[in-house]
């Protein structure tokens, strides 16, 4: 029996950042059907068997791309809706927030729209996310600002997420028609969402009341 030892490279964090970066690119472009390992490992600039040593499945590795971006965002926004600031003041930067994501990530909402259309299930596994209480914490700032008439009585913390999510993604999920519709180059497209994301603060603030 051969007693020669089989060499197992050492888990290198450097690789695995850029194996997670290059994943996300990927995701994004091809959509979680439309990826295949070898793509992330081209994009990585390492082999394909060098990626398994590390994510053994593409389920995996993705799992750890989602669960890193929802880790990262959650955080914030927690930390923010700890800080005390005033209700005004706390929406404001939760827009900040996700508009500052989504810019970093231009193809993260429609790679999420897309996922949940080709993929159902997956939508339990942000549901099941123990980060998002987001809603819950949001409604009990939401609930004082009430006894004092700043909120209307229907608002949730629900409403409000949604209201924000839904208003910052807009813009990226139809990024190629807003562009081609005014022949809008980079640097008009980047005025333009620094615009909307001004006019999306000023509509959330005025429909609490």
């Amino acid at each position: 029996m051969s007693n020669k030892k089989i060499y197992m490279p050492k888990i290198d964090s450097d690789t695995k950042n850029r194996i997670l970066i290059a994943a996300e690119k990927v995701f994004h472009a091809n959509g979680f059907k439309g990826t295949r390992t070898t793509m992330i490992a081209e994009e990585a600039g390492i082999s394909r068997t060098m990626l398994h040593y590390y994510y053994s499945t593409k389920e995996a590795l993705f799992q750890e791309v989602m669960n890193q971006t929802l880790n990262t965002v959650f955080s914030h926004i927690k930390r923010l809706i700890r800080e005390n600031q005033s209700l005004e003041e706390l929406i404001e930067h939760l827009i900040d927030v996700v508009a500052d994501l989504f810019e970093a990530k231009p193809g993260l909402p429609s790679f999420i729209v897309n996922l949940l259309n080709e993929m159902p299930e997956m939508a339990a596994f942000v549901a099941a996310s123990h980060q998002d209480t987001i809603p819950f914490e949001l409604d009990a700032l939401i609930a004082e600002a009430k006894l004092h008439g700043q909120v209307a009585d229907d608002i949730t913390g629900e409403d409000l997420i949604l209201n924000i999510y839904g208003l910052c993604s807009i813009p990226y999920l139809g990024a190629s028609y807003i562009r081609l519709k005014e022949n809008r180059d980079d640097e008009q497209m980047k005025d333009f969402l620094q615009t909307r994301r001004l006019k999306i603060k000023a509509l959330i603030l005025r429909g609490l009341r």
